[in-house]
Formats: structure tokens, sequence, C-alpha cells
């Protein structure tokens, strides 16, 4: 039997372990993984790399259709795919979807447009809660659902959280939750403005750790009690673990994202590179982010994401001398992975955990093992090539991402994605698309009819 591609003398990593074997691809899925050599139309020598699942960055805005100023389809999934990404799932604040003209119009417009899967989420504001049911069954991966008004998106309170959650539970649907109380942060820029502040600390006091804290609490105690799967998004602290954690323990049915930035920014780069750190909930004290790489060995977070969320230089640019004046968020799927190689060499992580917390678990989670995650037989052909002894600088004119920058310019790191396969097509290599839109597929989610 040929086969069509073979990645061959790589490393095979899981979350269970490394082994020395050959991979072979057969019509975009993995079709043998073996000791032995088999013949193939191409083979790909990956003596000296590592094979690993392609990253699931399960918390990605492209503002596509919408402000794609800051960022479209082509060159998010671009990044993505650089950056070791093969499935994304992706909603945009600016034309969230919300019902089925928006989806219909979204499936439409996105169409060949994606390097990577994808899959979608729709946003909820508290009127579309009828909606909740239509949704799933139409594709949705998750509904996304703010606890405070951010990004123009009304915040759900807890009255309605519990009806929303009770319709997310009958349904056995999913909620992603950013988590910071509407009253908590309400109060806190009413006082910041009337106070005239518009320096860069107001971001930690608006956005407190109680403001997350107590959203965190409310929320992970209303999916224990209504049953309904829940993840809290980008947690940014260890209080909010511990919260979480007790639900969890009692049977709730929740999982706790992280994002890069948590790890590696703390309030005094906020302070020092203000709207180019304006992200929320915002980034905490040092001592905050080292017990989380402590946390995230451990287990407790049971996945991450980058949470990538462009803006251009001139966009963040118009916050610099007002913080209110620009928007929140920062470009990352193209380094997320990176960054967390880079943790394994620094010894924070294991390879074997970074597979769990970027592929397995969020594969596990969005339900889409064992199609995705993986490389057993009958897996999708989606892996990346990662050179551990490669060392490299990130650079700003590195990035794919309309945004044209990254939080992490001048950062050395060491171990980078060097090939991404999509389905078994080659679609980055070496820093560089070397393939066209329209590979990428849709990804209906788990309660699809």
């Amino acid at each position: 039997m040929t086969y069509d591609l073979g990645i061959e003398g790589g490393m095979l990593v899981s979350s269970s372990g490394q082994a020395r074997l050959n991979l072979y691809i057969r019509d975009g899925v993995v079709a043998h993984v073996t000791s032995d050599r088999h013949p193939a139309r191409q083979s790909r020598d990956a003596a000296g790399l590592f094979v690993l699942p392609g990253m699931i960055d399960g918390h990605v805005h492209f503002q596509d259709p919408g402000d794609s100023e800051r960022e479209d389809f082509v060159s998010g999934s671009g990044s993505a795919a650089v950056g070791g990404v093969t499935t994304v799932i992706e909603h945009t604040h600016s034309h969230p979807v919300r019902g089925l003209p928006f989806l219909q119009e979204k499936r439409a417009h996105t169409r060949d447009r994606s390097l990577v899967d994808y899959g979608l989420a729709a946003h909820l504001w508290p009127e579309d809660l009828p909606r909740v049911e239509e949704l799933w069954r139409a594709g949705m991966q998750y509904f996304k659902v703010f606890t405070c008004t951010t990004h123009g998106i009304p915040a759900v309170l807890p009255g309605s959280m519990l009806k929303l959650f009770e319709a997310v539970a009958g349904c056995d649907a999913l909620c992603l939750v950013h988590c910071e109380d509407e009253f908590i942060t309400a109060e806190s820029e009413e006082r910041l403005r009337q106070e005239g502040r518009r320096d860069y600390g107001v971001l930690r006091e608006w956005r407190s750790r109680e403001a997350e804290q107590v959203a965190s609490s409310t929320v992970s105690l209303l999916a224990r009690i209504t049953g309904a799967r829940t993840v809290i998004a980008h947690v940014s602290h260890p209080r909010v673990l511990d919260l979480v954690a007790r639900d969890r323990q009692a049977g709730a049915r929740l999982w706790m994202e992280s994002c890069p930035q948590y790890f590696y920014f703390s309030e005094d780069d906020v302070l020092e590179h203000g709207p180019f750190r304006k992200f929320t909930p915002p980034a905490r004290s040092k001592e905050d982010g080292e017990e989380l790489w402590g946390r995230l060995k451990a287990g407790e977070i049971t996945h991450l994401s980058s949470d990538h969320a462009p803006s251009t230089v001139a966009q963040k640019e118009e916050g610099l001398d007002n913080i209110w004046g620009c928007h929140f968020g920062l470009p990352g799927t193209q380094t997320a992975l990176t960054l967390l190689l880079d943790a394994v060499h620094q010894g924070r992580v294991t390879l074997e955990q970074v597979v769990r917390l970027v592929c397995e678990n969020p594969a596990r989670l969005y339900r889409m093992w064992p199609r995705k995650g993986n490389l057993q037989v009958g897996a999708d052909a989606d892996l990346i090539l990662v050179d551990m002894s490669q060392s490299v600088t990130l650079k700003n004119d590195q990035m794919l991402s309309k945004a044209g920058w990254t939080p992490y310019d001048g950062m050395a790191v060491q171990g980078v994605p060097v090939a991404t396969y999509v389905g078994g097509n080659l679609v980055a290599s070496e820093g560089r698309i070397v393939a066209d839109p329209g590979v990428g597929k849709f990804l209906p989610g788990p309660g699809a009819l």
C-alpha cells in the first residue's frame, strides 16, 4: 500500500509519552503509525524534530465580517497556522452571531477564507435566550456570555444567567463565560471617571481581582445548580481557581481556561506599556503569575487558548494619553504555542503537558475527540513539526496578523513550530504560509442536526 504522505523519523508526542515512530497519512487522516517504513508519494524527514497534534485554539476573534481592519479570517488563520494552530473557534464582537441570519451570513462570508479548520461561537444578549437550542442545533461550538458590559455587549446578570444555564443544560450545549462582575466594574468605572483618571493604573482598579472572583464564584455556582457545561474564560489569578474548584469537586461540569498573557505579564507591564497591555481581565501581580505556572503544572488549569483579539498599533495608540480610548485585547494566536514550547525548555511544563493543555483537553471539551487533538489512526492529519533546539527572537515584523505587532517583541524563545499540516496538507513552513485560503474547513458543533 502506498500512502499519500509519510512523516518519518520524528518523535511523536502525546500526553502519555513520546516515541520515535513514522506516521503515514491517506485521504487527510492518520492511516498508520509504525516503527517500520512504508512507501508514500511524499515523505518528510522529521529526524531531530518532535511531531505533535496541531493546537486547538478555542478562543479567537478574527473580526470578520465586522471590523476587519483589525483582523480577518485570511490573516488571522494564517497567523494561527504559522504558530502551530490547526483548529480555531472564532467569534467576533464587531458583528456577533446572535441568530440564524447572522450565522448564515458568517458561514457564507468565511467559506474558502481559512487556512485552518474552524468552528464558530455565538454571543448571547439577555434577550437572546430563546435562541439557544436553535443556534446549538445549527452548529455553534459554544455560547459566549459576558457577566459585565464589554465591547458594547451587555451583561447577562445572575437571574438571566440561571435561565440561560437551564437552557444550555437542556440541550447539553456549552458556555464560555467572561467573568467580571457588572456592578463592581460599573461602580469602579464611575468613580474613576469622576476622579478624572486616564492613567494606565485605571485598568487594575476598574477590572479588579474582586470583580473577577465575584463573577467566577457566581457562575460556577449556577453551573453546579443547573448542570450546564461551562468554561470560565481567561482565568487571571489563582484565587479564581480556588473558588471554582469547590463547585468542580461538588460535581459541576466546569473547565478553567487561561492564556499566556497571565503568565508572562504583570501589573508593572501594564503601568509601563498601557494600551499595548490593555486586556481584560488585566494582568495581575508577578506573584500571581508565578503561582499560575505551578497551578498549570499541577493540572488545575484545564486548557490554554490565546484569546487572540488584535488591534493595530494606530488603534492602540489612541489610548496613549487616555487609557479609556482604545480597544481591549492582544494578538496572540501566532505566539501562544511557541511560548509554551519555551516554557518546556525552561522546565516549567513538559511537552506531554503541552499536548494535554492545547490539543487533547480542548478536543474533548469541544467534543472534537477523537477526530482532533491526537495522532491516533483515524484522526484528522492535523499535526505540527517542532524543533525544540531552535532559538528565535520574536519580532513585530514576523507577525502575520493585521495587527502587525506582538506584545512579546524582542523576547528570545527556544522551541519553534517549523511545519504545520491541516488534513495532511502543508499550510505553513518556517514561518511562511505555503497554501491558499480554503484548506481549512468549517467544523459544525456537536449539537448540529
